[in-house]
């Protein structure tokens, strides 16, 4: 007699939902990323000085580099520029490329029939981090978000 096979074990639901919850984690850190330097860094450069004051300074240091030539010293360097460092490309490019990964993994776990609201959430937070960087981009992932929705609609 053999003995009776053992029951499948179920898998859990974290296991089961693995891409869903991984493009909802991905999508929460790039809405952070394309959010987060806006709201610390003002959305402005401050005010440049005026034209006459501008035309002073460099009418100055046209001077210097005169002297400097006529002296035969090495000119000075202009003070380095002072830039934001939450205005760093790096942090827009890294908030897109996290956004497109969100996508991808709604997408995978829409393929993989796991749980609608998680997978509509994983689209909506990766089109919300491209579309705090690119409008156009942005519409057209929301549409896609939409006809996403309306499927999974009809088959629940």
């Amino acid at each position: 007699m053999t003995p009776p096979h053992p029951k499948p074990i179920a898998q859990t639901p974290i296991r089961r939902h693995a891409f869903g919850w991984s493009g909802l984690i991905i999508g929460l850190l790039a809405l952070a990323l394309g959010l987060l330097p806006g709201w610390i860094a003002p959305l402005y450069d401050p005010p440049g000085k005026p034209i006459p004051q501008r035309a002073a300074d460099w009418l100055g240091e046209l001077k210097e580099k005169a002297v400097a030539v006529l002296r035969m010293e090495p000119t000075p360097l202009p003070p380095p520029e002072q830039r934001n460092a939450w205005r760093d490309p790096r942090i827009a490019l890294s908030s897109l490329l996290l956004g497109f990964a969100a996508l991808l993994m709604g997408i995978v776990s829409f393929v993989r029939h796991e749980d609608q609201r998680l997978v509509a959430c994983t689209i909506a937070l990766g089109a919300g981090a491209i579309s705090s960087q690119y409008f156009l981009t942005a519409m057209v992932i929301l549409v896609f978000a939409v006809l996403v929705g309306r499927m999974l609609a009809r088959q629940g």
